[in-house]
């Protein structure tokens, strides 16, 4: 082998090695931080949360609030937070509205979607909280950022009627 096909070698091998490097340090597409494609693959996002005695979500952050919620929507929780909060007060919204408590032991989750009037989804959740059966609708909406909440109905209200008072 002469020393110019030697060095040649040497140049594609560290070619190579780079090329390998940079590759392995790019987020892989299950760790990438995309918006669901669908919205059953949004709402599994949100209930994924709950699974193996997960936390859920915590809403205190507006960027959180977006990432879930219609701006409209985001924009009336924000407001309220804000507003309690220099008032002193709890907010309209208490507790976690994608359990419809204020904690508990999630579990035996399932979630579905179905076609909604206007051309929204229905989303769907039963779970069991500490035993007990729940289930939660969710109006979900199609935004240019993805899937959105735009209301979430629980067995004694909607999350827009706290706000309509």
């Amino acid at each position: 082998m002469t020393a110019a096909t030697a060095t040649g070698l040497h140049r594609r091998g560290f070619m190579l090695a780079v090329g390998a490097l940079l590759a392995a340090s790019l987020p892989s597409p299950g760790h990438a931080q995309q918006s669901p494609a669908t919205a059953q693959e949004f709402l599994e996002s949100i209930y994924g949360t709950y699974r193996n005695n997960g936390a859920g979500i915590d809403r205190s952050d507006d960027a959180v609030l977006k990432r879930y919620f219609t701006p409209e929507l985001a924009g009336i929780i924000s407001d309220d937070d804000a507003r309690a909060a220099a008032d002193g007060e709890v907010p309209n919204l208490d507790a976690d509205p994608f359990i419809d408590a204020q904690d508990g032991d999630i579990g035996d989750i399932t979630v579905t979607v179905s076609d909604a009037p206007g051309g929204r989804m229905m989303g769907h959740a039963a779970f069991t909280n500490s035993g007990e059966p729940k289930a939660i609708d969710l109006v979900l909406v199609e935004t240019p950022a993805g899937w959105r909440i735009d209301d979430i109905l629980w067995p004694e209200g909607t999350l827009r009627g706290l706000y309509s008072h």
